[in-house]
């Protein structure tokens, strides 16, 4: 899809849209008007409906800009007209960037490997003043992020493994002007990175810790430290996954891949804050050289951890990981995110993330920052005696507690055990939003990018 701004006398005859809303609630027996839908109203002219006008909002807007582009689904090379004036009397921030995060993430469709040609993508002129261009561009940019990480989380194991992952990372690095490195397996080993390397050593494609660096417009301010988990597949290990549990864990990327999309967002925003991101890349296979239950593994913090589960492998590299951020780049602040748990898929479906951590301050900045993009999260506990459901008998502590007891709570305190005292630090827990079942007003079935808008926009905030 292509969107361009322009004014309404440069338009030349053609399909245009109105964006309309209704005045009241409908009385018994009337249709009640909903967001996007579209209703054609002669050959040049055409109404689409931001719903009623008192229950308007950023995200009915974003809901009206995706019925449009559901409905150009239909239509090849198409090129249509939309008149802002609807949007002018609505009390709603950013209304034009809403509308055109709705119509790009509406119009996103994974289609790598499908044979069958792709339509043409149709291009969309907004009829409206240049003074929101800037809400145009920023629209882009977001849903591009967004969108590339959907894409990344859809493309399968057989193509994205540590290796390939840490390759594209380095393009998305290269293209945006950002410092990037790659520690290997070698050099994982030799710093003491037991935990990450652990997961990793049954695959043919060894553990990879990526980090890509955002410099920003200040760089004397201490960076935004991100930790994105991407376990590239995920059969469980010797805790072996069942056979329909297993399908769908290509999406255990999910949340390094939206880490990776972060750091190109905020470098195309131009963003102020210097923001770090860390993506601990791993396969967990079985094989003669995979880690098994009841190993005890030395992490890079030096604690031990004796393995229950060789399926709670993502706190295993997480920890490392935020071992090595803390020793290498002080954070002023430390986000994790990760499809870390099906606890928290039981506690809180697929509506909100939870979120955990150990700054009141930062936790509410994200829930503020989740609530403004429509990325929702949830605080869940972090009390000191859920601990004793991993503590451990012949090592400081256990990857899980072996039992489905407060089970999002405990890959949770397992994570704080590697936060040290003082560090502000929130960990995501995206597994029951990181991917749907099924299609939503703006995001088809599968991987939904969730956090990329919400911590870009957390960022943009400080």
């Amino acid at each position: 899809m292509n969107i361009n701004l322009i004014s309404k006398t440069e338009w030349k005859e053609g399909l245009t849209f109105k964006l309309s809303f209704g005045k009241q609630d409908p009385i018994p027996g009337e249709s009640r008007p909903t967001a996007g839908s579209i209703l054609l109203m002669g050959k040049n002219l055409g109404e689409v409906s931001l719903g009623l006008e008192n229950k308007i909002n950023a995200e009915t807007i974003r809901k009206t800009g995706a019925g449009i582009a559901k409905w150009l689904h239909g239509y090849d090379d198409l090129s249509i007209g939309i008149d802002l004036a609807g949007l002018d009397s609505l009390d709603v921030e950013n209304p034009v960037l809403a509308l055109c995060e709705g119509l790009l993430l509406g119009d996103f469709k994974f289609t790598e490997f499908k044979n069958k040609k792709s339509r043409k993508p149709s291009t969309i002129n907004l009829l409206g003043d240049k003074k929101v261009q800037s809400e145009v561009d920023q629209a882009i940019i977001l849903a591009e992020g967004t969108n590339l990480a959907r894409s990344l989380a859809h493309t399968p194991a057989n193509i994205i493994n540590p290796e390939t992952l840490s390759d594209i990372c380095e393009k998305i690095a290269q293209e945006n002007d950002l410092g990037f490195k790659v520690l290997d397996d070698k050099e994982l080993k030799e710093m003491g990175a037991g935990a990450i390397v652990s997961v990793g050593q049954g695959s043919q494609t060894p553990s990879r810790l990526i980090v890509m660096e955002y410099k920003g417009k200040s760089p004397d301010k201490k960076p935004v430290v991100l930790v994105g988990k991407a376990i590239t597949f995920d059969t469980g290990g010797y805790s072996i996954k069942t056979k329909t549990g297993i399908v769908g864990m290509k999406y255990d990327k999910c949340g390094g891949v939206t880490v990776a999309a972060i750091l190109q967002t905020v470098a195309k925003l131009g963003l102020d804050t210097p923001v770090i991101g860390l993506i601990p890349a791993a396969e967990n296979m079985i094989s003669k050289e995979a880690y098994r239950p009841n190993d005890i593994i030395t992490s890079l913090s030096g604690k031990t951890i004796e393995i229950i589960s060789t399926d709670a492998e993502g706190r295993m590299v997480m920890s490392d990981t935020l071992t090595y951020a803390q020793r290498e780049y002080n954070p002023e602040v430390l986000i994790d995110i990760a499809t870390l748990t099906g606890g928290v898929v039981v506690a809180l479906g697929g509506v909100r993330a939870g979120i955990f951590g150990t700054d009141q301050k930062l936790i509410d900045s994200l829930i503020d920052a989740g609530e403004n993009v429509h990325e929702r999260l949830w605080q869940m506990p972090l009390d000191e005696e859920y601990f004793d459901l991993i503590r451990g008998g012949d090592s400081d502590f256990k990857n899980s507690g072996g039992v489905t007891t407060a089970s999002s709570v405990q890959g949770a305190i397992f994570l704080k055990q590697f936060i040290k005292n003082g560090t502000k630090w929130a960990h995501i827990d995206i597994a029951g939003t990181g991917t749907i079942n099924k299609s939503a007003a703006y995001c088809p079935k599968g991987a939904t990018g969730f956090g990329m808008r919400l911590i870009t926009e957390y960022i943009r905030s400080l």
